[in-house]
């Protein structure tokens, strides 16, 4: 019987066992593992054959065999090269690297192409060493990584929305401060499309950006100015520095930006109601001007080599934020003239103060990790609308309202996990508690005013555990979410508008070799909440035809998410689809019936499908590194129109087109060309649009200057057909995306933070 059970084993584990392959550790002179080293294999010619760089723990595994390799050389930015002749085609043990003081601006590419491979749920793309190192800044790295979407300062990861951003583990809060890191600190950023239970059930995807890990006492800093030429000049500026000594850090920063924007909108919307026809042409002008600072400081203190805390407070404020709209519109009825309107809408913002305290601590025993975070929001925001609106059939008229809105949060988290051998086990609890007051008081009585309070706790506990086996490794989590959210209005709670969730989470991935490549398939269910604005019940006037609304019975979607990643190569490939039931989507309906009046709001749709798959191209052709992304993006859904039922099932391609040029002399040219084709999202159909950019980058010592110039044929567009029940717009829409920007950055003694606050209460901070 023995025998019989020992043979079926054999039989269950032979198709995880792994052929010989080359593997080991590298450590640093303290017998401390280091991360993200590259580790190449050549032949006796020192010709390249194959890389991988260290895991977290240092271990690296060529996961095929290579019995021509008779060279394994080791580098990274801080230590000396290390080469090694392989006498066995197996382990070669422990690796031990030595220190060099070696300047960030003296560092040379190595290797044109950055390694890339696959990680549990994403991809890790090593950027130390490579052509991406030499861009620029953070934002011009991240855009080049395969399945992300910029615009602006914004990303989104293709098919799975706005990413939650880590720095060396700290939760990024201003994306602006990826302007600040330059490319060269990098040491790697990891694309995560289907993150683990201990990153919340909204969040569905995550970068984790590493940098080099460069040691220094005294002071360090960086300042940087940025000026932006387009239809009007904008500028930004920030200084950050930090001052180390005996383990202690004491940091800060500042940054001021004031931007002027410029949009050109041509709109036709044709109404239909009660055998009415309406038809409406608006020519429209915006002006935004806003001036925004932000600031912060903090200490953090390395106790011992395994414990860790510090507290960081951050403001931010936006004191100036004013915007001019200017349209005219001319409006038939029946084919017939019924009126000419010209409205002067003038917007006065102000969001000041936003606070976010956030304290943590992190420490080592033994083979466990504990990490805590607590976290405090508060923010106060004052909206001020005046539409100025002369009508030649009615004369003239003066629309205004007000809104404010206060909100506060508090978030703790803490994390508990044990590691043995490749094996990890994390279990935590998360705790938020908001409380958010939006007053909107209208100066006309034709709309009603608002006073909604919302008071929400959210309680939720997690475990995520992986298991390598072999070739293979195995990861999956579940967390489970309790929300008690409390509605009211004027002071009296609303039953109806009040909700209670008890909800599972679960995710799983799978790692697994297929001859030369690498693949993961993941499934996860993830939830979307309702942001505060959207449970709103105030209604904005915007003109004559179309108000604006919230929706308080709004519920959260729920979002089954089936994924699959492969990388081969310099070849990547990704597709996932989704099912997501009660799905929240942005309608425009009739505000009474048989009136020409839109209400624009939001509903829960019984299920919505979507899908979407990215092909990267990755090659490395000597001093040229380009990078072809080819994506598309679809889904099933129907709505109501004009009393028919309209298909909205165009998919959207995309073609994405990025190319770097090493030249002499620290030069590196950029070139990039992006469209995408017409299709639906949602409720509207996006039109087609294409532009070209370019981009020289120059380093010298401890300086930077960067020269960038965005859309040069003015061609990119965000024009789109919106369908509501009753109405029909077509809207051509030029953005101000022409412009020529010029950035220049100074950084002295570089050293990397050691603040590694990750944050609580992330997606109930987007929400507010």
């Amino acid at each position: 019987m023995k025998r019989n059970l020992l043979f079926i084993f054999v039989l269950l584990i032979t198709p995880f066992a792994a052929k010989a392959q080359v593997k080991g550790i590298v450590y640093d002179e303290n017998q401390k593992p280091i991360e993200f080293a590259n580790v190449i294999l050549m032949d006796a010619d020192s010709t390249y054959m194959a890389g991988t760089v260290t895991d977290t723990n240092g271990k690296f595994d060529f996961q095929n065999d290579y019995p021509k390799a008779t060279l394994l050389q080791v580098s990274v930015l801080g230590y000396k090269t290390l080469t090694k002749t392989l006498e066995k085609k197996e382990d070669v043990g422990l690796l031990v690297l030595t220190s060099d003081n070696i300047l960030l601006d003296e560092v040379t590419v190595t290797a044109q192409h950055p390694i890339q491979r696959l990680s549990k749920g994403g991809i890790i793309t090593i950027v130390n060493g490579s052509v991406l190192s030499l861009l620029g800044n953070a934002m011009d790295v991240i855009e080049q990584l395969p399945g992300i979407l910029r615009e602006d300062d914004k990303f989104t990861v293709f098919g799975k929305g706005t990413p939650t951003i880590y720095i060396n583990g700290r939760k990024l809060t201003d994306n602006s401060e990826l302007y600040r890191m330059s490319s060269k600190e990098i040491a790697s950023v990891e694309v995560i499309n289907n993150p683990g239970a201990k990153y919340g059930a909204e969040v569905k995807s995550v970068l984790l950006v590493r940098t080099l890990k460069k040691q220094g006492d005294g002071l360090s800093g960086s300042i940087q100015g940025v000026v932006r030429a387009a239809h009007s000049w904008s500028n930004s500026d920030n200084l950050s520095l930090n001052f180390r000594k005996n383990n202690w850090d004491i940091f800060g920063a500042f940054a001021f930006d004031h931007s002027r924007r410029y949009q050109e909108q041509r709109n036709v919307t044709s109404i239909n109601t009660e055998g009415n026809q309406y038809a409406l042409n608006s020519d429209i002008l915006i002006q935004p001007v806003s001036t925004t600072y932000n600031a912060d400081f903090g200490f953090n203190w390395q106790m011992n080599p395994k414990n860790t805390l510090g507290i960081k407070y951050e403001f931010r404020g936006t004191p100036y934020n004013r915007s001019k709209w200017t349209t005219n519109e001319t409006t038939t009825l029946n084919c017939a003239f019924y009126d000419k309107l010209d409205y002067y809408t003038h917007w006065k913002r102000k969001n000041l103060p936003v606070n976010l305290l956030n304290m943590y601590y992190m420490g080592e025993y033994g083979d466990w990790t504990f990490t805590m975070n607590n976290d405090y929001y508060s923010s106060r925001n004052k909206t001020k609308q005046k539409i100025d609106e002369i009508s030649l059939a009615e004369g003239e008229s003066t629309i205004s309202s007000l809104n404010r809105i206060h909100s506060h949060m508090f978030a703790s988290k803490s994390i508990l996990g044990y590691h043995w051998g490749n094996n990890t086990i994390e279990a935590g609890y998360e705790y938020t508690y908001t409380d958010r007051t939006d007053k909107y008081d209208n100066a006309n009585d034709f709309l009603p005013d608002a006073d909604d309070n919302i008071k929400e706790h959210t309680i939720a506990g997690f475990i995520s555990a992986t298991f390598p086996i072999g070739r293979y490794e195995l990861s999956g989590g579940i967390r489970y979410e309790h929300t008690l959210s409390d509605y009211y209005e004027n002071g009296s709670l609303i039953s109806e508008q009040s909700q209670k969730y008890d909800r599972l989470f679960p995710n799983i991935d799978f790692t697994f070799p297929l001859k030369n490549a690498k693949f993961t398939l993941s499934y996860a269910t993830k939830t979307k909440r309702p942001l505060y604005s959207q449970l709103s019940s105030n209604i904005q006037y915007d003109d004559r035809f179309t108000y604006e609304t919230g929706n308080p019975l709004l519920k959260p979607e729920i979002n089954h998410d089936i994924s699959l990643a492969g990388i081969y190569k310099w070849i990547f490939f990704s597709a996932s689809y989704q099912y997501v039931k009660d799905a929240i989507v942005g309608i425009v309906e009739a505000y009474q019936e048989g009136k020409p009046i839109n209400l624009i709001t939001y509903q829960n749709y019984g299920h919505v499908s979507r899908y979407n798959a990215i092909l990267s191209f990755s090659p490395s052709l000597s001093i040229w590194s380009p990078r072809l992304q080819l994506s598309i993006m679809g889904q099933d859904f129907k709505l109501p129109f004009m009393g028919t039922r309209q298909h909205m099932n165009t998919p959207l391609l995309f073609t994405n087109f990025y190319n770097s040029i090493s030249i002499r002399k620290g030069f590196t040219l950029t070139g990039d060309i992006l469209y995408h084709s017409s299709g639906d999202m949602d409720v509207v159909t996006m039109k087609p649009s294409w532009q070209i950019n370019l981009g020289i980058t120059k380093s010298l010592g401890n300086w930077l200057f960067q020269l960038s110039a965005t859309d040069i044929f003015k061609t990119a567009r965000n024009s789109m057909i919106t369908y509501g029940s009753q109405m029909r717009l077509d809207k051509w829409n030029y953005s101000d995306s022409q412009a020529i920007r010029f950035t220049i950055r100074y950084a002295f003694n570089s050293t990397t933070s050691t603040y590694k606050g990750r944050g609580a209460g992330q997606s109930e901070r987007n929400r507010l």
